[in-house]
């Protein structure tokens, strides 16, 4: 009997394992398992309990009205993903969003106006701007008429992948190890590591940096001078030249395709703003936005981060705080309420 019940709570465990550690989706909607970035993805690097903050959602800064003639599209990274921005931060009527890392076939209303923003951390900029972006793909009636008329053996191939996909989702070692260890009583334990090798060895997570006033963190790939992603990292003019001309390419296809208006938008990495002495600062995102040859308007957050830099990074986190967030917001919902012809 003892045995018997000794399989059952095994079994039990490797299914509430095996549901966690295969399934994203269970594993971020049901609320059985702790987030692990609840208090901020640089905090889950570090485990460095100065720079613990609980994650709190921003209100919405939308006004009454809305430009229900507008559709708003963005082609973006972590900054403009749900969690951080939705449509009900902004005025407008139809709100389509996709990463850097994947592609959407969108149909363009030519009735109305369509906005298109190119979004980027600073740190991947030139990984995004090495090439002409093509992560949106216009559909029309023929397009779409094509793709209804697929063979039996590609929408096979489709559905084989999407099968795969769930089956043998990324991420899962991650999510077990999470699962496991990252339950509150785990994380002191991890803290309590942590704190012992910064102050007695001097030492910190290989994957974070501290400012030398150790007042901030920051992850090593935008802070460390031999990342080619870092902030300190040298930065040619052959190299803005190409970034230049990627960005003219993908906005004039972007124009081509039905896009009304087409925007740059550069979000500066949290050391460049609250840690420019850690380096010799490269000035990515003012020798891209100050070329005389780019021809895409800017939302430029760069000026206004630096005037009040300690409220726009969460203490924990690479991403911006509420303030910073809705400084960006209200640049992109000034450019929404403009009408296109002031």
């Amino acid at each position: 009997m003892f045995s018997k019940i000794l399989k059952y709570c095994i079994l039990s465990i490797a299914i509430f394992l095996w549901l966690q550690a295969y399934s994203p989706l269970i594993y971020k909607s049901t609320g059985l398992f702790p987030d692990d970035y609840r208090f901020g993805d640089l905090y889950r690097l570090s485990y460095l309990s100065d720079f613990k903050e609980k994650a709190s959602k921003c209100p919405t800064i939308k006004s009454e009205y809305s430009e229900q003639n507008v559709n708003l599209f963005i082609i973006g990274d972590s900054f403009t993903e749900a969690e951080r921005v939705n449509i009900n931060d902004f005025n407008v009527g139809n709100y389509t969003y996709t990463h850097w890392a994947k592609q959407a076939d969108i149909q363009l209303d030519t009735n109305k106006r369509n906005i298109l923003i190119l979004e980027t951390v600073e740190r991947t900029a030139k990984d995004h701007f090495s090439q002409k972006a093509e992560n949106f793909k216009i559909e029309n009636k023929n397009s779409q008429e094509v793709k209804n008329q697929q063979s039996w053996k590609q929408k096979l191939k489709e559905n084989v992948t999407d099968l795969v996909k769930f089956i043998f989702p990324k991420g899962i070692e991650e999510r077990l190890e999470h699962t496991l260890f990252n339950y509150d009583f785990f994380l002191h334990f991890r803290e309590v590591k942590a704190q012992l090798n910064h102050h007695i060895f001097g030492r910190v997570e290989h994957k974070v940096v501290l400012s030398k006033d150790e007042k901030h963190i920051f992850y090593s790939e935008e802070a460390d001078s031999t990342n080619e992603h870092s902030a300190f990292y040298p930065v040619s003019q052959e190299e803005i030249d190409k970034f230049v001309l990627n960005i003219n390419e993908t906005r004039e296809a972007y124009l081509k395709a039905g896009f009304d208006e087409v925007y740059l938008s550069v979000i500066p990495n949290k050391v460049s703003i609250l840690s420019p002495e850690l380096g010799k600062y490269n000035h990515l995102i003012e020798r891209i936005e100050t070329d005389k040859r780019l021809q895409i308007p800017i939302i430029d957050t760069y000026k206004d981060f630096k005037k009040s830099p300690d409220k726009i990074y969460l203490k924990s986190d690479t991403h911006w705080s509420c303030a910073g967030r809705d400084i960006w917001l209200e640049k992109v919902n000034k450019i929404i309420k403009k009408k296109p012809t002031e």
